[in-house]
This record gives C-alpha cells, sequence and structure tokens, in this order.
C-alpha cells in the first residue's frame, strides 16, 4: 500500500492505494470534480460541500443501478453461452 494525494474541489486528500489501483483512484477524483462542476454550474450551488453531497448522491444512484441489473445482465449471458453450447443440466 501506498498513500497517494488526490483533488477533490480544490483540497488534497491522503489515499491507500496499491499501485495498481493508483491510477483509477486518480481518475476517480477527476470524475467526481467533473460531477462537481456540472452541479456548480447547472444549479448555481456555491457551497462546496452541497456540491459534493450532490455528486455523492448521484454516483451512489449510479451504483445502485448498475449493481441491480449487472446480476441479471451476468445471468443472461450465461444462459445464451449455455444455449449456444447446447447444455443440459444433469440432476
Amino acid at each position: 500500500m501506498k498513500i497517494i494525494k488526490v483533488n477533490i474541489s480544490g483540497r488534497e486528500y491522503p489515499v491507500n492505494v496499491t499501485p495498481e489501483t493508483a491510477a483509477a483512484m486518480k481518475k476517480a477524483a477527476d470524475m467526481v470534480n467533473e460531477q462537481a462542476q456540472q452541479f456548480k454550474s447547472a444549479y448555481a450551488i456555491s457551497d462546496p460541500r452541497d456540491i459534493l453531497a450532490m455528486c455523492a448522491l448521484q454516483l451512489a444512484y449510479q451504483n445502485l443501478e448498475y449493481t441491480q441489473s449487472y446480476p441479471d445482465t451476468i445471468e443472461d449471458h450465461l444462459d445464451a453461452i449455455e444455449s449456444a453450447l447446447d447444455i443440459k443440466e444433469h440432476t
């Protein structure tokens, strides 16, 4: 593990990462900053805490949407593969 600093809304935060996840964490911080700028522009919100709260809500919602649909997608793909291979269940 190592500590990197990411900048979110003009403040630096130390984050523990592995070498494999450092780039993704920096990209995630960039995504938060981009979303924050969009909220700031669209809603004329000036308080950074309000902007970050809206970012957190949006990202949590997107994560919830993704996790709720992900298992169905995997199951659909497995069914399609089994059909293509004509795999029969053995009971």
